[in-house]
Parts: structure tokens; sequence; C-alpha cells
């Protein structure tokens, strides 16, 4: 997303209770979202959370009636022109297996913003009441902390199977 994208308008999210929330307001992907918005522990000791879909290589945001993936370089942009980002003293991802990859999105992002970045190992569950966990039943993952000076970007190109 090079150029003048109206991405980086600052118009592509709804503050709900202090998050950042990409997803969509309607359709099958926007229950997540609705769900999530409910959880008990919104912003947590000062930390500012981003609702997205995601994978350990980049997020899905809904903008202007479209889905984009976005890398890590890119939301950074984005996260950064929110008014509630300076005071954060840490940003959470509540964006499934963005915290998968020791190298992946969750690192790059910390790194681009300065700031720990907390994200999932694995899928993110929610239920209809706000109540999510990291991982199914047979396996449980975690939420992640990256800190800053981690891995730069693209210095080492990532491969997996």
């Amino acid at each position: 997303m090079k150029g003048n994208s109206p991405l980086f308008e600052g118009k592509t999210w709804k503050a709900v209770k202090g998050d950042i929330n990409y997803m969509p307001q309607n359709g099958d992907k926007s229950l997540f979202g609705k769900y999530i918005a409910k959880r008990s522990d919104v912003d947590p000791n000062g930390v500012l959370d981003v609702i997205a879909h995601g994978n350990w290589k980049e997020i899905e945001i809904f903008s202007n009636g479209k889905n984009y993936k976005i890398s890590s370089r890119e939301a950074a942009k984005l996260i950064q022109k929110q008014p509630n980002f300076k005071k954060a003293k840490a940003i959470r991802l509540l964006s499934c297996n963005t915290g998968e990859h020791p190298e992946g999105f969750a690192q790059h992002l910390a790194n681009s913003l300065g700031k720990n970045v907390i994200a999932p190992t694995d899928t993110l569950y929610v239920n209809e009441y706000g109540n999510y966990w990291v991982g199914n039943k047979k396996e449980n993952g975690i939420f992640k902390v990256f800190k800053p000076g981690g891995i730069k970007h693209g210095r080492k190109k990532i491969f997996m199977s």
C-alpha cells in the first residue's frame, strides 16, 4: 500500500472503550469484533487493544467497505495516528496467531512502535459474552510479550512450511 491510501487518512477504525477496532460492522467477519468488545478487561493497566483478524505475517482491516491485508509497518502507521496511542504503555493484539512466530508480525510491530506488543500465539477464541481464550482445548496457546529491539525489518527472510 503505497501512495495516498484511504487507510492512512485516520478514518479506518472505530474506538470502542479505548480499543482500536479494525473489524467490519456487519457480516460473518464482524462477530469476533462484536463479541471481543464485551470483554471485561478493557484497557488493563494502560494497554491499548487492537482488534483485527490476523496471522503471524499480517492483519486484516476493514475500511471503506473493503478488507485489506496489511504488514506490521502499515499497521504501525495507523496505530501511531490514534489519539490514545501516545499514552498507551503497551499494545495488545486481539488478533489470531499474531504472536505465533518469534520473528513475525508482533515482533516487527513492537520494533516499529517502540512499545511492548502482547499477542496470542494461537487462534484467539471469544464467546458471545466476551470471554476469550487462546488455543483450543487440546493445545493451549498464550499471550506472549514482544519487546522492541528484536529482529529488524527486512534483515532476515522467514520461510515456514
